[in-house]
């Protein structure tokens, strides 16, 4: 008596991506919820009302440091932060074929979004004076709104969500792993250096900096996670980050008079 030979496992059917959960990566998703988290840092920075007081656990912070340059400003640091993700995304799509770029890019934009509605947050709710504050004040000087958005640091918060974001694609996306360790070694020196100048210009204070690298890390940590695995679904359904597809149909007809006629139809399928 024979038995009934075993069946080869069968893989597990994939649930599409659904409306109701966060899938940054997700291209039909992106399109609304990017500038949702644009214009929400934009609200906060509008909406608040300056105080002219820290609350707790900084309401009583003397800030008596001496203002100085600063060092590394946006300004410079945007265009370094543009080229290297240029070179890290130009660089993992050349290299390998399962580099999605589109949708790693807006998970990387994604982190950052998210990291400044916190860090815009946390600015406005706390009011912490800047280290050189009252040294300002008490020569006469009137200070700048934003000499009180010292808790936390974007620089830092912003550094490390850069580091942890393009660290974790190296490490996932790169078959050498001398490189991918190297980039996460240097990518985070880097990001403690850039917070290690905003102390040293006397712009925040050591804690801020640290509460910064730690929101940063975690923020871009949990959005990279997120982002893996929209792009898994994707590629297992076969679902690209298209939201149309479209085609061209070219045809021939004659009229009455057996003239010949070249026409074509434009068909977009949403």
């Amino acid at each position: 008596m024979f038995s009934a030979p075993d069946l080869p496992p069968q893989e597990k059917d994939i649930a599409p991506l659904s409306w109701s959960q966060f899938n940054p990566g997700d291209l039909k998703q992106d399109l609304i919820t990017l500038p949702l988290e644009a214009g929400l840092i934009e609200a906060i920075n509008l909406s608040y009302t300056h105080r002219g007081l820290s609350i707790w656990p900084f309401q009583s912070e003397s800030a008596t440091k001496t203002s100085l340059p600063t060092t590394l400003s946006r300004s410079t640091l945007l265009p370094i932060g543009l080229g290297v993700t240029a070179v890290i995304f130009g660089g993992l799509k050349l290299s390998n074929n399962d580099f999605s770029l589109g949708t790693q890019l807006r998970g990387l934009l994604h982190a950052h979004l998210l990291n400044e509605i916190a860090t815009a947050t946390a600015k406005t709710t706390f009011q912490r004076k800047r280290p050189f504050y009252d040294t300002e004040v008490n020569s006469g000087v009137e200070p700048a709104e934003d000499d009180q958005f010292s808790f936390f640091s974007g620089h830092a918060s912003h550094a490390f969500t850069f580091a942890t974001y393009t660290s974790g694609l190296m490490l996932k996306y790169t078959n050498n792993p001398l490189l991918s360790w190297s980039y996460t070694a240097a990518a985070y020196t880097t990001a403690a250096w850039i917070a290690s100048t905003r102390v040293n210009d006397h712009a925040h204070n050591v804690s801020d900096i640290i509460f910064g690298a730690l929101v940063g890390t975690i923020i871009s940590g949990a959005v990279f996670y997120r982002v893996q695995q929209v792009d898994s679904v994707h590629k297992k359904t076969d679902d690209k980050d298209l939201i149309f597809d479209y085609q061209f149909l070219p045809y021939t007809f004659q009229d009455n008079n057996k003239r010949s006629w070249y026409a074509g139809m434009f068909e977009i399928k949403f």
